[in-house]
């Protein structure tokens, strides 16, 4: 069970972190060539890269309250 603690974690921030690469590759690809195109692309990468920093953010912070609200409770 104490191994669930770790290993779910991980294969979340595995899974996000390909989700992001793949959706960054994709929509750069996406991008016609021109003046512009160089800072679209990189306002797609930091977009995305910004996106899944404050999802993991968010994910571990909803992790820590769920787990302080069971113990909280089970210790009751």
């Amino acid at each position: 069970m104490k191994s669930l603690r770790i290993l779910v974690p991980l294969a979340v921030t595995v899974l996000l972190t390909l989700l992001a690469v793949f959706s960054a590759v994709w929509l750069t690809g996406l991008v016609p060539p021109g003046d512009w195109s160089d800072l679209i692309k990189a306002g797609i990468v930091i977009f995305i890269i910004g996106s899944a920093i404050v999802s993991l953010a968010w994910s571990a912070y909803f992790t820590y309250i769920i787990r302080t609200t069971v113990e909280r409770l089970v210790s009751k």
